[in-house]
Protein backbone atom coordinates (compact mmCIF):
# COMPACT_ATOMS: atom_id res chain seq x y z
CA UNK A 1 0.00 0.00 0.00
CA UNK A 2 2.48 2.34 0.33
CA UNK A 3 4.61 1.91 -2.62
CA UNK A 4 0.84 2.84 -4.66
CA UNK A 5 0.90 6.11 -2.33
CA UNK A 6 4.67 6.63 -3.17
CA UNK A 7 3.31 6.28 -6.93
CA UNK A 8 0.73 8.35 -6.65
CA UNK A 9 3.09 11.03 -5.42
CA UNK A 10 6.08 10.56 -8.00
CA UNK A 11 3.18 11.22 -10.93
CA UNK A 12 1.20 14.37 -8.75
CA UNK A 13 5.04 15.86 -8.82
CA UNK A 14 5.75 15.06 -12.55
CA UNK A 15 2.68 16.74 -13.64
CA UNK A 16 3.68 19.64 -11.16
CA UNK A 17 7.05 20.42 -12.05
CA UNK A 18 6.68 20.46 -16.07
CA UNK A 19 7.86 23.14 -17.55
CA UNK A 20 5.13 25.92 -18.68
CA UNK A 21 5.26 27.44 -22.46
CA UNK A 22 3.26 30.09 -23.26
CA UNK A 23 3.58 29.37 -26.33
CA UNK A 24 0.69 27.18 -26.07
CA UNK A 25 -1.67 29.60 -25.54
CA UNK A 26 -0.68 31.07 -28.80
CA UNK A 27 -4.14 31.40 -31.15
CA UNK A 28 -3.58 29.33 -34.07
CA UNK A 29 -5.80 31.74 -36.12
CA UNK A 30 -6.77 35.98 -35.79
CA UNK A 31 -9.09 37.56 -37.85
CA UNK A 32 -9.33 41.60 -38.64
CA UNK A 33 -12.60 42.08 -37.78
CA UNK A 34 -11.55 40.73 -33.89
CA UNK A 35 -12.66 43.39 -31.40
CA UNK A 36 -8.41 43.21 -29.56
CA UNK A 37 -5.05 43.44 -30.75
CA UNK A 38 -3.09 40.41 -30.58
CA UNK A 39 0.43 40.96 -28.84
CA UNK A 40 3.05 38.85 -29.94
CA UNK A 41 6.75 38.50 -28.37
CA UNK A 42 9.44 36.13 -27.38
CA UNK A 43 10.98 36.37 -23.97
CA UNK A 44 14.73 35.01 -23.99
CA UNK A 45 16.52 33.50 -20.51
CA UNK A 46 20.63 33.10 -21.12
CA UNK A 47 20.97 29.07 -21.55
CA UNK A 48 22.94 28.47 -18.27
CA UNK A 49 21.70 26.70 -15.45
CA UNK A 50 18.21 28.71 -14.03
CA UNK A 51 19.12 30.99 -11.00
CA UNK A 52 14.70 31.52 -10.49
CA UNK A 53 12.22 28.62 -10.53
CA UNK A 54 9.62 31.03 -12.08
CA UNK A 55 9.37 34.61 -14.28
CA UNK A 56 6.62 36.58 -14.84
CA UNK A 57 6.50 39.35 -16.71
CA UNK A 58 4.18 41.83 -16.60
CA UNK A 59 2.35 44.64 -18.48
CA UNK A 60 -0.31 47.25 -17.56
CA UNK A 61 -2.25 50.20 -19.48
CA UNK A 62 0.24 53.30 -19.56
CA UNK A 63 -2.68 55.61 -18.02
CA UNK A 64 -3.17 53.09 -15.03
CA UNK A 65 -6.23 52.41 -15.20
CA UNK A 66 -5.37 48.70 -15.55
CA UNK A 67 -3.56 47.75 -12.55
CA UNK A 68 -0.20 44.91 -12.15
CA UNK A 69 -2.15 41.60 -11.72
CA UNK A 70 -1.75 38.25 -12.23
CA UNK A 71 -4.32 38.22 -14.89
CA UNK A 72 -1.75 40.62 -16.79
CA UNK A 73 1.05 38.41 -16.76
CA UNK A 74 3.19 36.15 -18.50
CA UNK A 75 4.75 33.31 -16.42
CA UNK A 76 7.77 31.44 -17.65
CA UNK A 77 8.75 27.97 -15.79
CA UNK A 78 11.96 26.18 -16.19
CA UNK A 79 11.94 22.43 -16.28
CA UNK A 80 12.16 21.66 -12.52
CA UNK A 81 12.05 17.41 -12.35
CA UNK A 82 15.75 16.45 -11.04
CA UNK A 83 17.15 19.99 -11.47
CA UNK A 84 16.45 23.19 -13.08
CA UNK A 85 16.97 23.63 -16.45
CA UNK A 86 15.45 25.85 -19.45
CA UNK A 87 12.71 24.31 -21.38
CA UNK A 88 11.93 26.86 -24.51
CA UNK A 89 9.97 26.59 -27.38
CA UNK A 90 13.59 26.84 -29.04
CA UNK A 91 17.23 27.25 -28.22
CA UNK A 92 19.22 30.24 -29.99
CA UNK A 93 22.74 30.16 -29.88
CA UNK A 94 23.22 30.73 -25.59
CA UNK A 95 19.80 31.78 -25.18
CA UNK A 96 16.50 30.05 -24.42
CA UNK A 97 13.12 31.93 -26.48
CA UNK A 98 9.63 31.23 -24.97
CA UNK A 99 7.33 32.75 -27.41
CA UNK A 100 4.43 34.67 -26.08
CA UNK A 101 0.71 36.50 -27.09
CA UNK A 102 -1.92 37.55 -25.63
CA UNK A 103 -5.41 39.63 -26.78
CA UNK A 104 -5.81 42.85 -25.34
CA UNK A 105 -8.09 45.63 -25.80
CA UNK A 106 -7.55 48.90 -27.86
CA UNK A 107 -5.55 51.04 -26.18
CA UNK A 108 -1.34 51.71 -25.02
CA UNK A 109 0.16 49.18 -22.96
CA UNK A 110 3.62 48.80 -21.30
CA UNK A 111 5.79 45.78 -20.12
CA UNK A 112 6.93 47.14 -17.00
CA UNK A 113 7.70 44.25 -14.12
CA UNK A 114 10.26 41.21 -14.50
CA UNK A 115 9.21 39.33 -11.17
CA UNK A 116 11.68 36.47 -10.28
CA UNK A 117 10.71 33.63 -7.96
CA UNK A 118 13.24 31.45 -6.22
CA UNK A 119 12.02 29.01 -4.39
CA UNK A 120 15.59 26.70 -1.99
CA UNK A 121 12.92 24.56 0.10
CA UNK A 122 13.50 26.45 3.71
CA UNK A 123 13.10 29.83 2.32
CA UNK A 124 11.55 31.48 -1.30
CA UNK A 125 12.07 34.93 -2.10
CA UNK A 126 10.83 37.61 -5.23
CA UNK A 127 13.06 39.94 -6.81
CA UNK A 128 12.21 42.01 -9.24
CA UNK A 129 13.53 44.55 -12.29
CA UNK A 130 11.57 47.61 -13.38
CA UNK A 131 11.45 48.95 -17.00
CA UNK A 132 9.41 50.31 -19.33
CA UNK A 133 8.65 48.35 -22.99
CA UNK A 134 5.15 50.30 -24.83
CA UNK A 135 3.47 48.67 -26.88
CA UNK A 136 0.24 49.86 -28.19
CA UNK A 137 -2.81 47.16 -29.08
CA UNK A 138 -5.07 48.17 -32.26
CA UNK A 139 -8.65 46.61 -33.14
CA UNK A 140 -8.15 43.39 -35.55
CA UNK A 141 -4.38 43.74 -35.48
CA UNK A 142 -1.43 41.91 -34.89
CA UNK A 143 1.15 43.48 -32.68
CA UNK A 144 5.13 42.36 -32.76
CA UNK A 145 6.71 43.70 -29.85
CA UNK A 146 10.10 41.85 -30.35
CA UNK A 147 11.94 39.63 -28.03
CA UNK A 148 12.73 41.02 -24.19
CA UNK A 149 16.51 39.20 -23.19
CA UNK A 150 17.49 38.59 -19.88
CA UNK A 151 21.01 37.79 -19.36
Amino acid sequence: MKSLHFLYLIIAFSFISCANLPSKDIPQTFAQNDSQGLIIGAFAIKNEKPIFNGYGLYHTSTDFSEKISVANRLWFVPEQMVKMKLKPDFFDGDKGVYYFAFKKDPGNYTFNILNMFENGGMYSRNSHLEFDIPFKAEKGKITYVGEIYLD
